[in-house]
């Protein structure tokens, strides 16, 4: 197996790994408190950081993988016609801002003296900010991002609405729709009647006088800086899909009219 190909099934099992871990683990709830001295209820969204930054660890690692996958296949398709050690030192995947640039910058290049038909493959695959792949040019972007801070998912609670939870609390107020509730200590705040000492101590409520209870609501984890609205391993999957797209597309533009390197 090609080491490109080693490097997809590696980001696959980090995503297998990202699922299993959501799966036993919460990086995000959502709760009710109740203060019943003062009578004040309120709710709000909770992270677990640790979860959420072991999420983050393994995003990072599959990103580098895809990346990598991609580059490893570019440079099989094109080290054999580099002038240089030093210029085969330097081959990697380009990304550009505009198709313009690529036309201009990259393809003259190394691209071209592959073949017309990988100048074409490459063309294709629209490696270009402005109006091309914009899951491709992801891949590229938050690799690089990944080397300065954490790509930390985010919950995504807008599809909670206050029918949702007056299912689970019947006081809730009335008529919101997309809360768009974040982690922030309140999201929604109201009073009800406080209880007297002897109604609290009878109700065994804590020396606090408050209360915190989850509640089963929608919460999706996303990606904000890829897709801000589709689940994280939705989207992680489609890159995972671009990237094999990406290395199938180079070989076939490579291998479609065989070229003797240069001397």
């Amino acid at each position: 197996m090609d080491s490109a190909s080693l490097k997809i099934k590696r980001a696959e099992k980090h995503l297998e790994e990202l699922a299993k871990l959501f799966k036993l683990k919460k990086p995000f709830w959502y709760y009710i408190e109740t203060n019943f001295k003062t009578g004040q209820r309120a709710t709000f969204a909770k992270r677990d950081e640790v979860v959420a930054n072991d999420a983050a660890i393994i995003i990072g690692d599959i990103f580098h993988n895809l990346r990598s996958a991609i580059d490893h296949a570019y440079w099989d398709c094109t080290n054999a016609f580099a002038k240089s050690e030093g210029e085969k030192r330097s081959i990697q995947f380009p990304v550009t801002s505009t198709e313009e640039a690529l036309v201009i910058s990259v393809l003259p290049g190394l691209p071209s003296r592959v073949s017309n038909e990988f100048c074409t493959a490459l063309t294709e695959l629209k490696p270009y900010r402005e109006s091309g792949d914009a899951m491709l040019c992801a891949i590229h972007d938050l690799n690089v991002l990944d080397k300065h801070k954490l790509l930390i998912p985010t919950g995504n609670f807008t599809r909670i609405t206050s029918t949702i939870l007056q299912k689970q609390i019947p006081d809730f107020p009335s008529g919101l729709t997309d809360c768009g509730a974040g982690n922030c200590h309140r999201d929604v705040a109201w009073n009800v009647k406080p209880m007297t000492w002897t109604q609290r101590r009878k109700a065994k409520i804590p020396a606090s006088n408050i209360v915190a209870k989850e509640l089963d609501v929608p919460v999706d984890i996303v990606l904000n800086d890829i897709d801000a609205v589709r689940p994280a391993l939705e989207v992680l999957q489609e890159l995972i899909n671009t990237a094999k797209n990406t290395i199938d597309t180079l070989y076939v533009g490579a291998n479609s009219a065989p070229k003797s390197p240069p001397p």
